[in-house]
């Protein structure tokens, strides 16, 4: 949730004392208007159990990463949280929801030099409201030219801890120094085609 919670930061402060942002795999998600009725349902029932931990790993099957030695270690790590209680989910939800609206202003008059950088193969966060909001900035000719955005297609949810995450982080650097500039100039149109017609992973969008 890092990069929703940077872009809304980032749009409710103009004068923050930094050069840029980068957004890894970021959850933004219009859920609530994508979902009314799930959302509705999640804040009725975790207004009545808001203790109630969840557990969903027999439930709900996704692949966070192709690093299968890394998730092992995550399984057992003491200080992830293993099972979240529904309050939790529910502010999750919520915490998207401000995040797109955030987005959609921060998108179009951005205070920073901004990187995207989107997985394809996601099975936690779908693409399809980040590629509804790029649409709508492009064709509307809002789009702020200092945002830019970086498409890898073999890449899953935790991108920099992929095995190949090295790579991802290569070009993050390269982003940051400046190196070769011209490869992120307008990237966002052609970075929305490969989201648009690439296969779909997340299980709301198959």
């Amino acid at each position: 949730m890092g990069g929703a919670i940077v872009v809304s930061l980032a749009n409710q402060n103009k004068t923050l004392p930094i050069e840029g942002v980068v957004l890894v795999a970021p959850a933004i998600w219009n859920f609530t208007e994508e979902n009314f009725f799930k959302s509705k349902t999640m804040k009725f029932i975790s207004k009545l159990l808001p203790n109630l931990k969840i557990e969903g790993k027999n439930w709900v099957k996704v692949k966070a990463s192709d690093n299968q030695d890394m998730l092992k270690e995550l399984s057992e790590d003491k200080f992830f949280i293993h099972k979240p209680s529904l309050s939790s989910l529910y502010g999750i939800i919520q915490l998207m929801d401000e995040s797109y609206s955030n987005a959609y202003e921060y998108f179009s008059d951005a205070s920073y030099e901004t990187l995207i950088l989107v997985p394809i193969k996601d099975e936690i966060v779908p693409r399809k409201p980040l590629i509804k909001l790029f649409e709508t900035l492009i064709n509307s000719k809002k789009l702020d030219n200092k945002i830019n955005l970086m498409v890898f297609e073999n890449s899953y949810h935790m991108m920099l801890r992929d095995i190949n995450g090295a790579i991802i982080s290569s070009e993050i650097v390269n982003w940051i120094s400046r190196k070769n500039k011209n490869k992120f100039l307008d990237t966002s149109s052609y970075g929305i085609e490969i989201l648009r017609k690439s296969d779909y992973h997340h299980f709301l969008e198959k």
